[in-house]
């Protein structure tokens, strides 16, 4: 006898619900206690098993409201014969019809694909929720699970790699910017400018963890990355270029935040006034003054191992723990990209001659019209955190303590948030 696939009651007060989606397709081989759908309710993706093994069919359609207890589907023995297996249960508000027509056999959907989408390998609302706030795309991820079911661990684990594994985009051998969503979403999205010897990796940590509640694009600089290896004549140049990089992703306004020169670079960009920008959010930015730690922009470049590079990196930041393994390895690996290094020296000898930053954004600040915020450390040791004194009024200031020249990844929780907060009254 066929075994009914009963709608649960998942509360006290509920009496009708909907199928949120199907996790197994029309015609599948289930086993007993395996999820098979989901609940959506105020609170939580609550999961349904099979109750029994065998072959799964006669699915109600999903988003279609069903009594609490009725029949969404039947599991037959695997040597029944679909067609001889009754339908389920009606919803729970049918409309009467004077003449019973009869019933549509239903179309057994693919097993690799149902609804036009790839079929997921069956992931934990907790992962779901995760890759769906870090715009994730979990097709074809083999979870650690049961029956390769994707878990939180595994959705942690693809970010790390994801973090770890350079950017790649063909911009690398034309001319162009390289970008990347970290995040899709709803919403006026922020645009993030990472700084000198990074790339728009930097920024995943300040999301690691965290739920951002805007979509989020981050970009390459020119010398950095997958961009383009040729270092523009100026900044304004560099300006030119990441107008046209964003005018090819986004339709509308966006938020501007940058790190160290991407910083000074964003302030640029403000004032420029060629984007529909509402509202800037500087971390430790350049350009406030001429200092910079000379030695920090050529050691970094001259370092070749992780041993040699853990010093430099660590002079980034006021608690050496932030700097991770995982971090200098990744940096190691940048570096035995000859050419990209190469491109790196060019734009520091470019923008930072003889040890002095030749990139002013005072002028460009005191014109704001816009909400605008500088996260700066007290204890930077790459660029004075006194420059900051001379601050136009209009520019709030967030001066850090215990912190170095990585605002954002030294205090994301705080970071995310002045962020969030600025995005909020920008938008």
């Amino acid at each position: 006898m066929p075994v009914p696939v009963l709608y649960p009651k998942v509360s006290l007060e509920m009496q009708t619900g909907r199928i949120a989606r199907w996790l197994v397709d029309d015609g599948a081989t289930v086993s007993a206690g395996e999820v098979i759908f989901e609940i959506d309710n105020d609170k939580a993706a609550v999961e349904v098993e099979a109750p029994a093994s065998g072959v799964l069919c006669r699915l109600a359609a999903e988003g279609d409201e069903v009594e609490v207890g009725a029949e969404v589907a039947r599991i037959a023995a695997k040597d029944e014969a679909l067609a001889d297996v009754a339908p389920a249960a009606s919803q729970a508000t049918p409309s009467p019809a004077p003449v019973a027509a009869p019933a549509a056999k239903p179309q057994a959907r693919p097993p690799a694909q149902r609804d036009g989408r790839a079929r997921l390998p069956n992931p934990t609302p907790l992962a779901r929720r995760i890759a769906r706030e870090k715009g994730l795309d979990l097709t074809g991820l083999t979870g650690t699970g049961p029956r390769g079911r994707v878990q939180k661990s595994d959705v942690l684990s693809y970010l790390s790699a994801i973090a770890a594994a350079p950017a790649v985009s063909p911009a690398a051998s034309g001319e162009g910017l390289n970008a990347v969503w970290l995040r899709r979403g709803e919403g006026v999205p922020v645009v993030l400018l990472h700084g000198y010897s990074a790339d728009l990796n930097n920024w995943r940590g300040l999301f690691a963890g965290s739920r951002a509640g805007f979509p989020v694009l981050a970009l390459d600089l020119p010398g950095h990355g997958a961009s383009t290896r040729t270092i523009p004549a100026d900044a304004d140049e560099i300006c030119e270029q990441v107008e046209a990089t964003i005018a090819a992703q986004v339709v509308g306004p966006v938020v501007l935040a940058g790190h160290s020169f991407g910083g000074a670079i964003a302030a640029r960009l403000a004032a420029r006034g060629r984007i529909d920008l509402r509202g800037l959010c500087l971390f430790a930015p350049a350009g406030l003054g001429p200092e910079i730690d000379e030695a920090f922009t050529q050691g970094i470049l001259r370092a070749r191992t992780a041993e040699s590079l853990r010093p430099w990196l660590e002079r980034l930041v006021h608690d050496p723990a932030v700097i991770s393994d995982a971090f200098v390895k990744a940096v190691a690996v940048q570096r035995l990209d000859v050419g990209q290094t190469a491109a790196m020296q060019a734009f520091a000898n470019r923008f930072f001659p003889d040890g002095t930053q030749v990139l002013s954004v005072k002028a460009d600040l005191s014109r704001l019209r816009i909400p605008a915020r500088v996260i700066f450390g007290r204890q930077d040791r790459i660029l004075p955190f006194a420059t900051t004194r001379d601050l136009p009024a209009a520019v709030g200031l967030h001066a850090v303590d215990a912190c170095g020249h990585l605002p954002h990844l030294e205090h994301p929780d705080l970071a995310l948030r002045l962020l969030t907060e600025l995005w909020r009254s920008a938008v």
